[in-house]
């Protein structure tokens, strides 16, 4: 069944909507939603934020306590990978038992980075990119590369990346440059601390999030544990600086490289 008949047809359940390009699947899922609810706020509720909170699961619990006169209420949670442990534990229950009239909706493109718990009590349906986008693209990198840099993907002829000096600025062949770096440095020790170190010449909180977000890429291509998935995902997402570098990449590279190594015993 696809994602608009589900959307259509279900209620009184709980699902998942997994995908690899998070702002494709924010604006299908938000225009599907105003079409069935015919853009009445009183049958819907979207929660589009940095973190969830304990006081937003409340709200979502408060919007569902009554039904409407006609058709079902849908909640939305974007990002849904992004809740904190309190509200995940506060919206276990809803998740489980939701109200005959109404759709629960947990969007993320980070599905490993969601609770056991969590994951337990949803339907996973999966709504990636348009594969005719990314057909031609063989490699893995490559398609992460499209996902992320669609327009300047496209100028770059015949589709060849150039390693390049770390700076500031961030482009496809930055990210490019990161993940041949970190795929370097997860096999030689000597790798991974020169990649530390001409990280820290630039010392820029931007390229840190980055390099989490290729770290995120890399949990996915080895199908790492959602445990330090959600870890980098912190960290990509964040709106802190105030990190002590060194150690964080430190911190990533190695993780990853302990990762690796015990998912393939």
């Amino acid at each position: 069944m696809n994602i608009d008949k589900v959307l259509e047809e279900y209620s009184g359940v709980s699902i998942a909507i997994v995908g690899d390009n998070k702002n494709y699947l924010k604006s299908y899922v938000e225009n599907l939603v105003y079409k069935i609810t015919n853009n009445d706020m009183q049958r819907y509720y979207i929660i589009d934020q940095e973190n969830i909170k304990i006081d937003d699961i409340r709200q979502i619990q408060d919007f569902l306590s009554f039904s409407v006169e006609s058709g079902k209420k849908i909640v939305v949670l974007f990002d849904a990978e992004k809740m904190l442990p309190e509200a995940e534990n506060s919206i276990l229950k809803t998740l489980e038992e939701p109200p005959k009239y109404a759709l629960i909706i947990l969007v993320t493109t980070s599905w490993n980075s969601l609770y056991p718990t969590i994951r337990s009590r949803l339907q996973k349906f999966v709504l990636n990119f348009p594969k005719n986008k990314i057909k031609e693209f063989k490699d893995f990198i490559q398609k992460k590369l499209y996902l992320e840099f669609p327009e300047e993907f496209e100028k770059i002829k015949n589709k060849d990346f150039v390693e390049e000096k770390i700076t500031e600025q961030l482009g496809v062949n930055a990210y490019y440059t990161f993940y041949i770096k970190m795929k370097e440095a997860l096999e030689d020790s000597k790798a991974l601390n020169m990649l530390v170190m001409e990280l820290l010449e630039v010392k820029n909180f931007k390229i840190l999030k980055a390099i989490a977000k290729v770290a995120l890429w890399i949990c996915e291509e080895y199908s790492l544990d959602y445990t330090i998935a959600r870890e980098f995902s912190k960290i990509a997402s964040s709106k802190v600086s105030n990190y002590n570098y060194e150690l964080t990449y430190y911190y990533i590279l190695l993780s990853l490289k302990d990762a690796i190594k015990k998912n393939k015993v």
